[in-house]
């Protein structure tokens, strides 16, 4: 069924911890499973801080979770390459979560 969410792509939302490569990128040191979620969106740049800032906002407090930032506020970006989005902080563009396709088109 064309119409049926469970045929959407899949989406896995990690936090990241990245450490400076020397040459004004970042290598990711580690990462963390948060959750997944199904879209049909086609402004991913725009869903991804949207489903993140949802789950932040119910899940404070956990051990491991990143303290909890408005992502209204304009503090971040977000890069995309197509099957992976980062949001970033603005501040030194170090990459605090990640969005990952699981599933092709």
């Amino acid at each position: 069924m064309k119409g049926d969410i469970r045929s959407a792509p899949l989406f896995s939302v990690w936090q990241i911890d990245a450490w400076a490569d020397g040459q004004g990128g970042w290598e990711w040191n580690d990462k963390f499973r948060l959750f997944e979620f199904r879209s049909r969106s086609l402004n991913m740049k725009r869903e991804f801080p949207a489903r993140l800032r949802y789950f932040l906002s119910n899940h404070k407090g956990p051990t491991g979770i990143k303290d909890y930032y408005d992502l209204g506020r304009g503090w971040y970006y977000v890069t995309d390459d197509w099957y992976v989005m980062e949001l970033c902080r603005k501040c030194d563009g170090q990459p605090w979560y990640a969005c990952i396709r699981e599933t092709p088109d």
